[in-house]
């Protein structure tokens, strides 16, 4: 890894744009949660004053209801994650570093400080897909809750003097 300082700057650089990455997919994701908890709330609150807010916005509203709160632990979730993949490869990016003065130092071999480098991105990696995959899943209900909206997905029979939409 020392012979070729690229390779050691790759094992740094690599990690360390990742980590920015998921700073990135955070500030996303910390909006998206704000948007749809606020969301979740006003949908709760609205079935429990019984106003029929939801109602009036979504064919089934106890199902706008489930989607919008299956969003907001997704997106929990998804923070989690993007948090674990940050601090792996944070972790990466500085055993790296540190890790190339020790074993030019010669107290630690330089495969050894790249198996753990290579184990640790690769963590990070998999955590950052699983952060990835849980945003799909909440992009879908976002879509679901698309398709219950009485404008797009209604139709006369179910939403009378609203205009249904062309497919």
């Amino acid at each position: 890894m020392l012979e070729d300082p690229f390779s050691s700057l790759s094992f740094i650089a690599g990690p360390a744009i990742l980590t920015n990455a998921c700073a990135v997919l955070q500030n996303g994701a910390t909006t998206r949660y704000s948007l749809a908890i606020s969301q979740w709330r006003d949908f709760r609150a609205s079935m429990a004053a019984g106003d029929g807010r939801v109602a009036l916005q979504y064919t089934s509203p106890e199902e706008a209801v489930k989607l919008a709160g299956r969003r907001v632990r997704l997106l929990l979730r998804s923070l989690g994650l993007l948090n674990g993949a940050m601090a792996l490869f944070a972790g990466t990016t500085v055993l790296g570093l540190t890790g190339a003065f020790l074993a030019q130092g010669g107290l630690v071999s330089a495969a050894a400080v790249s198996l753990a480098i290579l184990l640790l991105g690769s963590a990070g990696l998999v955590v950052l897909l699983g952060g990835t995959t849980t945003f799909f899943l909440e992009s879908s209900c976002g879509g679901a809750l698309l398709r219950l909206h009485r404008e797009f997905g209604g139709d006369a029979a179910t939403n009378p003097g609203r205009p249904t939409a062309a497919v």
